[in-house]
């Protein structure tokens, strides 16, 4: 915690410096919005960090999700990194089951760290899928990305809740450090996550359990 409250606090002065960075023409500002960007991603895994402290005391409640609007949300907040230049996203929805089982803050950082990890891989050419759908009585979902294959020391840790912050080989850019926060977040709220090796990319999803009954009316 203590660790996490002295990284946040140059990373928000830098991203106030950033706003008040008055440059002229299109390249400035360019270099302006990367830096709010930067800043805003960096802010936001520094949180999560912070957050890991409380997950041993139960700090997070559990309850009913709409998954599909919170992942509207987190495709809403990361869509700047999947602009013209970077590439496109696209999104299936194909689930039955509307409401999960977990935190959404929780789940939130999960989605948002598996597609800033895809953001990495993605051009002109090679577009980050995003579905969710039904798997094993639960919801999946899933982020698919374009890049290198994942090295299969890495698919085991991720495969086996063992994920460690590392850098990955062969996939440089890789969010190593999201992606273990998103295996002990998703471990938190007794989902299963994991990842799949393809031969022209990854895909790492998380498999979520779904309210078997749901009173309506709060009795």
């Amino acid at each position: 915690m203590v660790v996490a409250r002295e990284l946040k606090r140059p990373l928000l002065e830098l991203r106030q410096l950033a706003f008040g960075f008055d440059g002229n023409g299109v390249g400035d500002e360019k270099i302006r919005q990367q830096m709010i960007s930067v800043a805003d991603m960096a802010i936001r895994q520094v949180n999560d960090l912070a957050k890991m402290e409380r997950l041993a005391s139960g700090g997070f409640e559990m309850g009913p999700v709409a998954v599909r609007a919170l992942c509207d949300d987190v495709i809403s907040e990361i869509s700047e990194l999947f602009d013209g230049k970077k590439g496109e996203m696209t999104v299936r929805y194909s689930n039955r089951s509307r409401l999960v089982v977990a935190n959404p803050e929780l789940l939130s950082s999960v989605v948002y760290n598996f597609l800033l990890n895809a953001a990495n891989y993605t051009d002109e050419e090679m577009k980050t899928e995003l579905r969710i759908k039904e798997a094993s009585g639960m919801v999946e979902i899933n982020v698919r990305d374009f890049g290198p294959s994942l090295p299969f020391d890495v698919w085991q840790e991720v495969k086996g809740n063992l994920m460690t912050p590392r850098d990955i080989a062969m996939r440089p850019g890789s969010s190593a450090l999201g992606l273990y926060i998103a295996s002990k977040f998703s471990k938190y709220m007794n989902a299963e996550v994991g990842a799949v090796r393809h031969r022209d990319g990854a895909s790492f999803f998380v498999k979520i359990p779904v309210p078997h009954q749901i009173n309506m009316w709060g009795n």
